[in-house]
């Protein structure tokens, strides 16, 4: 006997009160805390429901709880969405009560994955604390620049656990939490990034611990599944515990490798984790560790891989978790294989009051994407292969075949029934059973006649009754394309299909969603976000009791008449009649009131039910007049006229009641017993599968079994033959392939109103093909009958194939879908195909179709549990639509993924690399085979100050882009734009970018002469084209004039200045104009040692120490607005200010100038301020060894420019030189705010200099000193900034108006400064091992990082290395050589010089702070380097000669440049690079009006001496900007040289032959697009001029040493030229069956990939590493390609592995191919096999 009906509503109403909300109709959790779906307390009437007063009420936007606040009131809505936008409304009406953004989302688009679209903010429903009126919920956000640089990026994104008061939505203090960093409490090494996870169930609440559980997105990134606890009264984390643990699931700490942490993600599609208060419940996804293989193992046994696997977790002291037990299929292996996601679903709690029975007190049910339904004991969940032949322990499975998301819902009245909703199905309902032991059965009693959509998002059922009472019971269920459903949630007697209640259309709803219920409404949201509200209107005429239930009344009788009482809520008119819905109820119109009822009267009418007339009539599926013993129910309805408008005229009240038999009766359910489909396997065991019938007594007398009998033909053929049911040994016959095992022998007895489960198996015998069996069951109650049936095939066989684009298809293993080249605004499709080839049905068990610009349109294609039936195949295109484009835009090359699998075990994950090219049509003037014009922008042409372009040059119906570039670059204009679709117009002024219309959206009209190009558009939108061999469009510089050139020499621009208001802005000097005119470099010379020049009027020359009264600075650097629109006299490619203007330059502060005075060790004595135009404080330009860099910006980005030691004096006290002497021994201070002082090596972030040139009331630093009134220490967000000298000497020049080597310093430059200091080492107290000092010939010079294109030194690699090397070795070894150095303890390298990006490392002298801490192989005393690091030696023996002219001066500092010899470059020619050693030289003083400057240079074979005039030999040739030379080099102009050097990454030099031919074949062989020669003999590569180099100089005069026609630069000019078709090299994605992983870091102390390996200086490649690696025996899966030549394999990837923080940081070409990349220095590009 089970618990009777009343039980079960006390049991739930006291559950309610202890899980719901603070009023009883709340909905403050999704659904119920144990997850079972059932919710009585929400007034759901189901003839309110059921008629047409229930409707839509209104609509909102986002995801909703029910709460009524401690305050009382109205419900009201709390709503989170995944743009991270809270809300709360009225729950009645829909106002809108408060918002908030609590944190800019993420974006969808940074981890690809397209579960989720557009954003990922709050996904996991919140939860309310209903004691404290407290929201919590989790935020996915980003931190900027947290892990790498940039505001968003996968590895930048983190989760805060929020807390918000509802009523107010506020912070809650101590909120929010961080969870970043956190560690896995049963795995320290598994710690929590927020970017590569994903927080989907919703949350649950135990105490004052807020639990919730973390999955991934698509199983991609490395991630574990996790439940995390959160205290909320202390305010922290409280449990962390990892779903995959221990030495099978090691965590890589590789964020971007796919399956790293061991997965086993907790999703469940939302559902929450179930609890009955002290354990948690959760079911996990794909795992990568497999601890349990085939031996049986209890859920206690301790195992540390739980993926695919349902899960008791126990709940400790202090809310901490602990696996308590655990249930593991048997089969999980292949469904990892096959992506069958077990997680795919959570685990439903069922109501133990009703869902127990013999052998199990407490029961849930859980289903997955493997298509079984389990129903487990809830308190031994079967652990793993316990059961019968090592299956599974479980209470049942239930195999459907059919895959299920989100899980199961169940109602524990009228006999208890659960409900499952497979994709792409009808929703399955399930009724509790018992066999003849009393063991608990589930058989499938019912279906719903309508299907779920057929793909992935099916909601949860979820039942309500109406105050817990029976027959009021509604089936409630979501669907992404059929919106909200519902059923009347209990079969009708003798139906199997359930009666369907008709709802108002809202459009599909989000995925996975549950409906929420407050009082008499539910609340959905449509996939769109839009919150509908589903109710009965609330006026409402009458207050009538409902439901009438009649109780039994058996057939042939009448039942007494039951009372209806109503009461006028309002005036009625008349009471206008009644209707029932089923003619066996009763009711008289004459019995109701005849006249008008007034407000608050009640009135009576009897209502009886007659079946005194009726007679059984049992067909099953019958429709109305079906009489059969069951619950009954149906609507009365009674319809009024009202008093007052605005009430409905029509108020259903419900009937129900039970017809019985006074005879027994049976019932066997259902009428069909479908088993799933088995899969059977040549010459193995045939799997079988379990179902159940019920056999019950619907009478009022005991019912006897007479007997069974079965047949195999269709039962209404007359000749069909019956044969009886017999049993041996316990196991009756049910036909072929059909037995049972617990079948009630005849005699056996069925009291009233009981019922018995029998479970049957079935087994094809007979192989694979159709089994059918029907079984028939007399009795003294009559006869009934279930149909057994059965099929049995083959496995299902997946074929893979990508279509040609030509009617055919590439082969199974081609997984690229290239779409080749397409044009933009055009589309095109492609198809990928999977066919079915084997026995039995095949499902897409993965698919994670592409979003963006590949996409598919047809959700339903290729979804996810999409089956695919024998023989028949399934198709899913992918469109390629590129976005329109205007004329003459690069091409661009984009890739997407779709990544595939099935329920084909054999077939494996299939990730789809998706890649096409969108090429553009390209018009205007060629240079061979490239044209010149690309695409700018669209320009609105509406500044009131002037034209984006000046110049129009035609107007007419020829007009279109091709036709107007050609005429401006005829006529030498750099920019050309179109408008009104007749205008050319030309400029050479790049336009204003404020005026940009950044998203392309104005610039439609069509042009006149081809009406598919845009020329312009409304309102005055310009349609504009740059010259790229004149204007680079990514840094905004011309390459040629004219210019405002920034810096002259050693002078730096400050801006245009208007003339004084007396006088002269500039008064000390006006030097005469020569008879060529002035340029800036004349002008710079002649006022040489002054603090200011300035140029006017095109040809007038200017100095002066101060800036005159008056003179002001204009607004704007627009040579259009400014005045400063002059071209120089004497250099047309310079802007020499204009009328009353003048272009101002002002010494640079690193300059030495005459009031400074020199010690013996080379460094002014004193600081010394530049002169201000005004007096007053000054800008200090030196103290100590520092000198002044500038005034530069902080906090760009929110990053501090100097951060690493903050503030060592702060306050009152503040100057420069006690901020200078407090940031001893690091490269860079700066003074901020008057108190504020920072330190630093580097200048971090995005942070450089400010605008405003040298002027502290223009650039910000204008903020004079605490300690010292008479300096500026910085100013708001600006930093004076101070670096130690490179050498502490000044580096001078003979030439006169040539450039200084000095200039504004980069974060890139500042990191490769020398420190002059000497950094005391720490003396440790153990003399080993030790760095040593010096050497025979050799001296150390301190521990450098590698380069960052080549090795540091790499004139000889590694002539010693291995076991051997030692210092002395490595010294031996490098003899002849300027430098060597020792690297990652074995490796020896030599050089002359030391290439790029090599500098000091950071750390000083302390091995353990600057990373050369490896001990030498050869001598463990001595270290040898480390990773990245080596410790290097310079030769002490180091002879040059020089030539030295100088003007005499008080006191000069020379700096020798020596250049040293190489066996690399071209024949004939020498490498050099600058060596700078230190050396101090007084002379007697002269009378001058500013220091001169002298320089020394020594070549390797010879010295020459120039000035700025020298001239060209005869017979030379200049090229002009924008010249054409072979093979596809442009002239760009004449630039000066600076520190560093204009060009630095790669060069040569050759005193006998170099040409410019042979200088552009150096630079492109070494894979530059710039190359640029200067002093007639050097040769200089790079992609971009550094930040102070610019053309448009005069001064590359001198001919080239091996071609006297030609012009090889000048003295510190350089002659650059462009190489327009330059492809930089690319990271290869996919070698052979290898693809790419990322940029991998060396380990420590030993190799990433340990096993075999081989060098190429010649001939590396990635293909070749990856041939090598998979040719070894074994294969090895990993293969890493590192500073261009070495190659490296290794079965595994060790879990220390750490990523680069860029893929950009494997920067070194292979040296087989330098369009590849082959990792770096200390860094591999690592590959592994597919």
């Amino acid at each position: 006997m089970r618990a009777s009906f009343s039980f079960l509503v006390a049991w739930a109403a006291a559950f309610v009160s202890q899980v719901l909300g603070a009023a009883p109709t709340d909905s403050y959790t999704d659904a119920d805390t144990m997850q079972s779906g059932y919710l009585p307390n929400h007034n759901m009437d189901p003839n309110i429901v059921d008629s047409p007063t229930f409707g839509i009420l209104w609509k909102f936007y986002a995801k909703p709880l029910v709460y009524t606040p401690l305050a009382g009131g109205n419900q009201i809505l709390f709503l989170a969405s995944s743009q991270n936008w809270i809300r709360t409304l009225d729950a009645k009406n829909g106002t809108v009560l408060n918002t908030r953004q609590v944190q800019t989302p993420f974006l969808q688009s940074d981890i690809g994955c397209t579960d989720i679209p557009n954003t990922i903010g709050i996904i996991g429903t919140p939860v309310i604390d209903p004691t404290t009126d407290i929201a919590y919920f989790y935020v996915k956000t980003y931190i900027p620049n947290y892990r790498i640089a940039g505001n968003t990026g996968v590895y930048n994104g983190v989760y805060y656990f929020y807390a918000v008061n509802v009523n107010t939505l506020q912070d809650i203090p101590g909120f929010p939490i961080l969870l970043d960093g956190s560690v896995a409490d049963n795995a320290p090494q598994k710690y929590f990034v927020g970017g590569v996870i994903l927080q989907r169930p919703s949350l649950t609440q135990i105490g004052s611990v807020v639990y919730a559980g973390f999955g991934g997105h698509c199983d991609q990134y490395n991630y574990t599944g996790l439940v995390i606890g959160v205290d909320v009264n202390l305010k922290r984390i409280v449990t962390q515990w990892a779903v995959e643990s221990g030495p099978l699931a090691p965590q890589t700490n590789v964020y971007s490798e796919n399956g790293g942490g061991g997965e086993g993600g907790i999703w469940m599609s939302g559902f929450a984790m179930s609890t009955d208060g002290e354990r948690l419940f959760v079911v996990t996804g794909n795992g990568d560790g497999h601890q349990n293989q085939g031996t049986p193992a209890t859920g206690s046994s301790g195992c540390l891989t739980l993926g695919e696997a349902a899960i008791n977790l126990g709940i400790g002291d202090g809310g901490t978790l602990s696996v308590t037990d655990y249930f593991q299929p048997y089969d999980y292996e292949d469904m990892d294989a096959g992506d069958e996601d077990f997680g795919s679903g959570g685990l439903a709690l069922l109501d133990p009051t009703v869902f127990s029975g013999t052998g199990v007190a407490k029961m849930g049910v859980t289903a997955g994407k493997n298509g079984k339904i389990y129903v487990v004991n809830a308190d031994n969940l079967g652990g793993y292969r316990l059961g019968p032949g090592q299956t599974d322990n479980v209470v049942q499975t239930i195999v459907t075949n059919k895959a299920v998301f989100g899980g199961s819902g169940s109602y524990p009245g009228e006999g208890g029934y659960i409900y499952s909703t497979p994709v792409g199905y009808p929703t399955y309902v399930y009724k509790l059973g018992f066999d003849n032991s009393g063991a608990p059965i589930f058989s499938q009693v019912a279906q719903t006649n309508e299907s779920s959509t057929a793909r992935v998002g099916v909601g949860i059922p979820v039942v309500t009754t109406y105050q817990g009472q029976a027959g009021t019971a509604i089936l409630w269920m979501t669907d992404p394309d059929a919106g909200i459903r519902a059923w009347y949630a209990v079969p009708q007697a003798n139906s199997n299909i359930l009666k369907t209640i008709n709802l108002p259309q809202i459009p599909g709803v989000n995925k996975f969603q549950r409906p929420a219920f407050g009082d008499t409404r539910l609340y959905t949201t449509d996939g769109s976000g839009n919150l509908y509200c589903l109710g009965s209107p609330v006026n409402l005429p009458l207050n009538c009791t409902s439901p009438i239930n009649f109780g039994n009344v058996p057939l042939g009788s009448k039942s007494a008449p039951m009372t209806v009482t109503c009461t006028a809520l309002i005036p009625i008119t008349s009471i206008a009649g009644a209707t029932v819905g089923d003619s066996h109820f009763k009711v008289l119109n004459s019995s109701l009131p005849t006249g008008p009822v007034a407000q608050g009267a009640s009135f009576s009418f009897p209502v009886t039910w007659d079946l005194s007339n009726t007679s059984i009539s049992n067909t099953p599926n019958a429709s109305y007049g079906n009489v059969s013993p069951g619950i009954k129910s149906t609507p009365l309805t009674l319809l009024t006229v009202n008093g007052v408008a605005g009430y409905t005229t029509s108020l259903p009240i419900g009937l129900t009641g039970t017809e019985v038999s006074s005879t027994a009766f049976i019932s066997v359910d259902p009428v069909e017993v479908a088993y799933a489909p088995i899969v059977v396997t040549p010459n193995q065991t045939n799997p079988t599968i379990s179902s159940a019938f019920v056999i019950s007594n619907l009478g009022l007398s005991n019912l006897i079994i007479d007997g069974y009998a079965w047949a195999d033909d269709d039962i209404d053929d007359p000749d069909t033959l019956f044969t009886n049911v017999t049993t041996t040994d316990g196991v009756s016959d049910l036909g072929y392939g059909f037995t049972a095992t617990n079948l009630p022998p005849p005699g056996s007895v069925i009291t009233a109103g009981q019922s018995i489960s029998v479970n049957t198996i079935f087994d094809p015998i007979n192989g694979t093909g159709g089994y059918s069996s029907y079984l028939f069951v007399y009795s003294n109650g009559g006869s009934a009958y279930t149909i057994l049936e059965g099929s049995a095939s083959t496995a299902p066989i997946a074929s893979f194939s990508i279509s040609n684009g030509e009617g055919g298809w590439l082969p199974a293993g081609n997984l690229i879908m290239d779409f080749g080249s397409v044009a933009p605004g055009s589309s095109q499709s492609l198809q990928i195909r999977i066919c079915n080839n084997g026995g039995s049905e095949l499902l897409v068990t993965k698919s994670k179709p592409p979003n963006g610009i590949f996409h598919i349109t047809d959700p339903t294609e290729l979804h996810e549990s999409q089956p695919i039936d024998i023989d028949t195949c399934a198709y899913g295109t992918v469109f390629f639509i590129p976005n329109t484009e205007e004329y003459n835009v690069p091409n661009t090359e984009y890739t997407n993924t779709w990544t595939l699998n099935t329920n084909d075990i054999t077939f494996g994950v299939h990730i789809v690399q998706i890649q096409g090219t969108v090429v553009d049509t390209f018009v205007g003037p060629q240079n061979g085979s490239t044209y010149l014009y690309e695409y700018l922008g669209c320009w609105s042409d509406t500044d009131s100050q002037k034209r984006q372009l000046p110049d129009r040059i035609y107007a007419g119906n020829s007009n279109d882009n091709a036709y107007c570039t050609t005429q401006c670059w005829a006529a030498g204009y750099i920019f050309a734009g179109t408008q009104y679709q007749i205008e050319c117009w030309c400029g050479n002024v790049a336009p204003e970018p404020s005026y940009q219309d950044v998203d392309d959206l104005y610039c439609t009209y069509g042009c006149a002469a081809d009406g598919n190009d845009h020329c312009g558009g409304e309102p005055s939108y310009e349609s504009i084209y740059y010259d790229t061999t004149r204007y680079n469009a990514t840094t905004g510089v011309i390459f040629n004039g004219p210019n405002t050139q920034l810096v002259v020499n050693n002078y730096n621009y400050i801006g245009c200045y208007s003339e004084a208001t007396t006088g002269r802005a500039l008064s000390a000097l006006q030097p005469q104009a020569p008879a060529t005119g002035f340029t800036l470099e004349l002008c710079e010379a002649a006022c040489n040692g002054y603090t200011y020049f300035g140029m006017e009027y095109a040809n007038q020359c200017f100095c002066g120490n101060a800036i005159n009264a008056g003179s002001a600075n204009q607004s704007t650097n627009d040579v259009s607005l400014n005045g400063c629109n002059m071209v120089c006299a004497g250099n047309g490619n310079q802007y020499c200010g204009g009328g009353n203007r003048l272009d101002m330059y002002m010494l640079n502060g690193s300059a030495p100038v005459t009031s400074s005075t020199v010690s013996s060790s080379g460094s002014p004595a004193t600081s010394t301020p530049t002169p201000t135009p005004t007096g007053g404080p000054v800008t200090v330009q030196t103290v100590g060894n520092y000198y002044y860099l500038g005034c530069y910006v902080d906090n760009a980005g929110g990053q501090r420019a100097l951060s690493a030691l903050q503030n060592p004096e702060e306050g009152s006290g503040n100057t420069v030189e006690v901020c200078a002497a407090a940031c001893k021994g690091y490269q860079l201070f700066g003074v901020e705010y008057s108190g504020e002082c920072y330190c630093d090596n580097i200048i971090e972030g995005a942070n450089g200099i400010a605008p405003g040139g040298n002027d502290p009331s223009a650039n910000g630093c204008s903020m004079t000193c605490l300690g010292n009134s008479s300096e500026y220490c910085g100013g708001p967000n600006r930093l004076n900034v101070y670096t130690l000298s490179v050498t502490t000497t000044t580096v001078t020049s003979t030439s006169t108006g040539s450039p200084s080597t000095s200039g504004t310093l980069t974060s890139t430059s500042i990191s490769s400064i020398g420190t002059s200091t000497s950094s005391s080492a720490t003396v440790s107290a153990t003399p080993t091992p030790i760095t040593v000092q010096s050497l025979n010939g050799w001296t150390y010079i301190g521990c450098y990082t590698e380069a960052t294109s080549v090795r540091a030194l790499n004139g000889s690699i590694n002539p010693e290395e291995g076991a051997g090397n030692t210092v002395e070795v490595c010294g031996a070894a490098c003899k002849g050589w300027t430098y060597f150095g020792v690297e990652y303890s074995g490796e020896c390298y030599c050089g002359n010089y030391f290439n790029a990006g090599s500098t000091i490392a950071s750390g000083g002298s302390d091995p353990a702070l600057n990373s050369c801490s490896m001990t030498c192989l050869g001598n463990s005393t001595e270290y040898c380097g480390g990773p990245n690091r080596l410790n290097a030696y310079s030769a002490t023996t180091m002879t040059t000669s020089s030539t030295t002219s100088s003007i005499p001066i008080t006191s000069t500092i020379t700096s020798t440049i020596s250049s040293t010899t190489t066996t690399q470059g071209p024949p004939g020619s020498t490498f050099s690079t600058p060596t700078i050693t230190k050396s101090t030289t007084s002379s007697t003083s002269t009378s001058s009006p500013s220091p001169s400057i002298s320089v020394t240079t020594t070549m390797t074979t010879s010295t020459t001496t120039t000035t700025s005039s020298t001239t060209s030999s005869a017979g030379t040739v200049i090229p002009t900007p924008g010249q054409k030379f072979a093979n596809n080099w442009v002239y760009v102009g004449c630039a000066n040289e600076t520190n560093p050097r204009a060009l630095s990454s790669a060069g040569y030099t050759n005193n006998t032959a170099m040409t410019v031919e042979s200088c552009q074949a150096f630079c492109s062989n070494a894979n530059y697009g710039l190359a640029g020669i200067e002093y007639a003999q050097e040769c200089y590569c790079g992609n971009s001029l550094q930040q102070y180099s610019q053309v448009g100089f005069t001064g590359c005069n001198m001919a080239c040493v091996g071609n006297s026609s030609e012009i090889c630069g000048g003295s510190s000019r350089i002659s650059v030229y462009n190489l327009t078709t330059f492809v930089p090299p690319a990271i290869v994605q996919k070698a052979g069956n290898y693809s790419f992983q990322g940029c991998y870091n060396e380990l420590p102390n030993a190799r990433l990939l340990s096993g075999p390996s081989y060098s190429n200086g010649t001939g590396m490649t990635v293909e070749s590493c990856v041939n090598f690696c998979s040719s070894q025996s074994p294969a090895q899966p990993y293969a890493g390609v590192e500073y261009a030549s070495q190659c490296f394999c290794g079965a595994t990837l060790p879990s220390t592995a750490t990523m680069a923080a860029s893929n950009n940081t494997c920067s070194m070409t292979c040296s087989g191919n330098n369009k590849e990349y082959c990792g770096g220095p200390g860094l591999l590009d690592v590959y592994a096999s597919m």
